[in-house]
């Protein structure tokens, strides 16, 4: 099946070990994965470990399309210590290089979308320095810097990117369940030249459930038809995870409920 899952879709409920998982998504059809473990810690990779994931990778049969960056509630894009914002660009770092070793070419970023006024602007402004320390690199492995949606300033925080960077730099992750939440779906697809990664998931306006397909209030065909339109080459990432108050099967179980939801998103796409 050309489609991608995130590597966190058990991880906070069954916490299976990494080859396991891989294992399972390959054996329910999935040809794709997108990096998504430790996205909320500071955990640093080793040349070791780097290599480690590389081969549970290829061994499982699937391939990585893209790495989700660092985020937590201190090691932030736009730290204003020092220290912290340091540690954020050497995640970063660690994570470009990860995904360029295990055949990606993005990494998704969560911007300080938090924020209001003139302390998005600050904020802004001072993520700035991750960018320019991180923009050799990332034009050396051929990575970009993927930004995502999920903020009711979503429109000034991309444009601000986007009027800086060009599109071999800087791209758009478009999350559906985040965009769903918002109500700014009409507004992103004028990003669509930028659209480097995806985050489809489904929820019904209240919480970011991550769902499959179907389960919520996501209007698919008109995310379909949009992604379709912007000529968007990768095969479709699903960020979907498990939580056992919506589902209370197992984990084969839960994935061929995810993969008949799939299979049906993917028709959408013509």
């Amino acid at each position: 099946m050309r489609a991608s899952i995130t590597t966190d879709m058990f991880n906070y409920s069954f916490k299976p070990p990494m080859g396991h998982k891989l294992k399972l998504f390959a054996e329910h059809g999935f040809e794709y994965i997108h990096w998504c473990d430790d996205w909320n810690n500071t955990v640093f990779y080793t040349k070791r470990e780097i290599e480690e994931y590389r081969q549970l990778i290829e061994s499982a049969g699937l391939k990585c399309l893209d790495v989700h960056g660092t985020s937590t509630k201190n090691v932030r894009i736009d730290s204003e210590e020092k220290a912290l914002l340091d540690s954020y660009i050497r995640l970063l770092e660690n994570r470009v290089k990860f995904c360029a070793e295990v055949g990606g070419n993005a990494v998704v970023v969560h911007p300080p979308g938090d924020k209001r006024d003139e302390e998005l602007r600050r904020s802004l402004n001072r993520s700035l320095e991750v960018f320019e320390r991180v923009r050799g690199l990332c034009e050396d492995l051929g990575v970009v810097i993927a930004v995502e949606n999920g903020f009711p300033t979503d429109l000034d925080v991309l444009n601000f990117y986007f009027e800086r960077y060009p599109p071999e730099f800087v791209g758009f992750c478009f999350d559906s369940g985040h965009a769903n939440l918002r109500g700014n779906f009409n507004d992103l697809r004028g990003f669509g030249e930028r659209l480097r990664v995806l985050h489809l998931n489904d929820n019904r306006g209240e919480k970011d459930d991550h769902q499959p397909p179907f389960w919520g209030t996501v209007d698919w065909e008109g995310v379909m038809r949009w992604i379709r339109e912007t000529g968007y080459a990768k095969p479709p990432n699903f960020e979907i995870t498990h939580n056992p108050e919506h589902f209370k099967g197992g984990m084969e179980e839960y994935l061929e409920y995810t993969v008949n939801s799939v299979k049906d998103a993917l028709k959408l796409l013509g």
